[in-house]
């Protein structure tokens, strides 16, 4: 599958994955290095957590909802909106 099949395969569902936790906060899903996924998800359900509990709560999301696809994730942000004061 060429880079760009598995950008346009994965996205979707890595972002609706992300959006069924997040349905309200900033959800974004862009194509990374060799047709990897990056995401950007800022919540207020964030807020006071650590970077390590906030990747945490990302990866754990998607991992249950990809399963192995979950891999074609190179990048994952997550910020809480306390963050953007």
């Amino acid at each position: 599958m060429s880079e760009a099949a598995v950008y346009q395969d994965v996205a979707p569902r890595v972002e609706a994955a992300l959006r069924s936790h997040f349905p309200t906060d900033t959800v974004d899903v862009w194509a990374g290095y060799e047709g990897r996924v990056h995401v950007l998800v800022v919540s207020k359900a964030f807020n006071g957590r650590s970077e390590k509990e906030r990747q945490a709560m990302l990866w754990d999301i998607m991992k249950r909802e990809l399963g192995p696809d979950a891999d074609l994730v190179a990048f994952a942000i997550a910020w809480g909106t306390d963050e953007l004061r």
